[in-house]
């Protein structure tokens, strides 16, 4: 027999609200027939809804959808100290997906905002002229995504840290025409930060539209006076989840750390860099760092884009599908190139689990070389599975 969670929760909670009405109609008579006093009452009243409300957040920690080792701290939590716990899961552990304002944003979920994405048929001639094993990881992404695999018209140029990334990212910037859309999880005002943002100032001074994404928390101390002046020249600034420091709000871990730049359309840059010093090496704080970027051009640059207003429609509340941001051209390139996004407003991490799928279907090598690393089970599963089956398997770690 088929057991309906959402039916055993909803039964749950007409239980302990029976039992609650129960002790509390107790709990009067007693009161009234002087057996407690009023203090004696309201405790009594308060422990039992107390751990009322513990028994109803276990029973919503053990019917979601997420793996066993990350309900248990919550639960053991709970069991011990019920009152910390209920208090710090509230604020830190409950789900995204129940937000207000994940759900105040129907476009952002299963891939209503990609008004101008072409359906992906891995079924087609040209996808099925491709090793299974390669198109059957792009048909994950794509499953849990709809961010179409461009085939044979767009291109992907790895940027090797800053030194390579920003003076290609100042050369575009420099020659947009018609619009610049920008988004990083970390502005700084500093020597890179403010060459970039200047751009951004001349240009909007220009007459090309530019809009600016930065994350409330990442850029908790970018310079508000310059961001202002940024404002007033005609930039459109938006801050992603401002955070307002009170119990029960989940928007202090819930970030957005995506670095996305798109310029008339035509040129994407997106990967691991922010805005910053220390992005471009120039920073004795910070030392060295070793990062990533991309750069696109070609079909996939729509996707981008798309992405793109995703973002600005959750952040601003403002969805914007108009067709002159989606102007991106075939460029002559062999291969696949896919956009994947990620976070908690997935059912199912399409990044983590188009690595697994990655891992699952190498033959002869994995290089890993990640910026931070917290593998979960599966992942180490797959690994060590890997290496057993003679792949070779090497990591750079920080």
């Amino acid at each position: 027999m088929k057991i309906n969670i959402k039916t055993v929760f909803l039964l749950s909670i007409l239980i302990l609200l029976a039992l609650l009405l129960r002790v509390l109609f107790e709990v009067m008579f007693d009161f009234y027939s002087t057996k407690y006093s009023f203090t004696q009452f309201v405790n009594i009243f308060l422990h039992f809804l107390l751990n009322a409300i513990a028994v109803l957040i276990w029973l919503g920690i053990v019917v979601r959808v997420e793996t066993t080792p990350s309900k248990l701290p919550w639960l053991l939590l709970l069991l011990f100290e019920p009152f910390i716990g209920m208090t710090l899961f509230l604020t830190f552990g409950s789900s995204f997906k129940t937000s207000k304002r994940y759900l105040s944003h129907p476009l952002i979920i299963d891939g209503k905002y990609l008004t101008k994405e072409p359906k992906t048929d891995f079924e087609d001639i040209k996808y099925k002229q491709i090793d299974s094993e390669i198109t059957d990881i792009y048909k994950t992404a794509y499953n849990m995504t709809k961010h179409h695999a461009y085939l044979d018209d767009s291109k992907a140029t790895v940027l090797k840290n800053g030194e390579k990334y920003f003076p290609r990212l100042i050369e575009v910037l420099s020659n947009a025409e018609k619009f610049i859309l920008m988004e990083f999880y970390i502005v700084r005002a500093d020597k890179i930060g403010k060459k970039v943002l200047k751009i951004l100032e001349q240009k909007a001074k220009d007459g090309v539209e530019v809009k600016l994404i930065y994350d409330a928390i990442g850029s908790l101390f970018l310079n508000r006076r310059f961001m202002r002046r940024l404002n007033r020249s005609g930039v459109e600034i938006v801050v992603n989840d401002k955070v307002y420091f009170e119990l029960f709000n989940t928007r202090l871990f819930h970030r957005n750390h995506r670095k996305v730049t798109v310029v008339d359309g035509l040129v994407g840059f997106i990967g691991g860099m922010n805005l910053g010093d220390e992005y471009n090496n120039a920073s004795r704080k910070y030392g060295k760092f070793r990062d990533t970027h991309l750069e696109l051009k070609g079909k996939v640059v729509n996707s981008l884009t798309a992405l793109y207003f995703r973002d600005w429609y959750y952040s601003s509340n403002e969805f914007i599908d108009d067709e002159k941001y989606y102007k991106a051209v075939a460029v002559e390139s062999k291969g696949l190139v896919q956009i994947i996004p990620s976070g908690p407003d997935f059912n199912y991490p399409p990044i983590r689990n188009t690595y697994v799928k990655m891992i699952n279907n190498a033959k002869k090598s994995i290089k890993i070389m990640p910026p931070y690393l917290a593998l979960d089970q599966e992942m180490i599963t797959s690994l060590i599975i890997a290496a057993q089956g003679n792949v070779d398997v090497s990591m750079i770690l920080p």
